[in-house]
């Protein structure tokens, strides 16, 4: 019996040491996949501030097409260089009419979907700061529908996010958003 004891004397370090290697190679792991997790939570969190910002302005830009669809058509059709008053057909040639655009009141109807016009508010607790604007607003394509007796008009609006995080030294983030809205007025 004491022989036994004497062979397992030299096991107990060898083993013990082993061990605690092998917990601190585990540690290491953790907390090196943990920050790096971190960060990539952080920039994902700092994509989404900046997307949201950017879909707020087209909400804004929706909201005020809604509020004020007249306003809306007749800028558009004024910036295709055609009479609010009259219809337009499908296919007609702009530059053979000789109409030249004029982009000035569609500027001047998206100009105050923006935050220094209507300054955001909200207030974070990691400090992160946001701003958005419509950058452009413009008319792809516009015809008169005589069966629905109807203006038709497809428009394009811009929409710029930005985002600042002030943690996991992030710079300020941008993110644009188009979005395609087709707006009727009956004639």
């Amino acid at each position: 019996m004491t022989r036994n004891k004497q062979n397992r004397t030299g096991l107990a370090l060898p083993l013990v040491l082993t061990f605690v290697v092998c917990i601190m190679a585990f540690a290491s792991a953790l907390v090196y996949f943990r920050k790096e997790s971190k960060q990539q939570n952080l920039s994902n969190l700092h994509f989404l501030q900046a997307n949201f910002m950017a879909q707020s302005a087209i909400q804004m830009m929706l909201l005020k097409l809604s509020a004020f669809p007249q306003e809306a058509c007749d800028a558009g059709v004024l910036s295709l260089g055609y009479c609010p008053f009259r219809g337009i057909i499908a296919g007609a040639n702009l530059n053979a009419a000789g109409n030249t655009g004029n982009p000035q009141a569609l500027k001047e109807f998206f100009s105050d979907c923006n935050t220094t016009k209507f300054p955001w508010k909200a207030t974070s607790v990691d400090s992160s700061t946001g701003k958005f604007s419509v950058t452009d607003f413009k008319v792809i394509s516009a015809f008169t529908n005589p069966g629905e007796r109807q203006l038709v008009i497809s428009a394009q609006i811009k929409a710029l996010g930005e985002a600042t995080l002030n943690r996991g030294k992030m710079e300020t983030r941008r993110e644009e958003m188009i979005k395609t809205v087709k707006l009727t007025r009956e004639n």
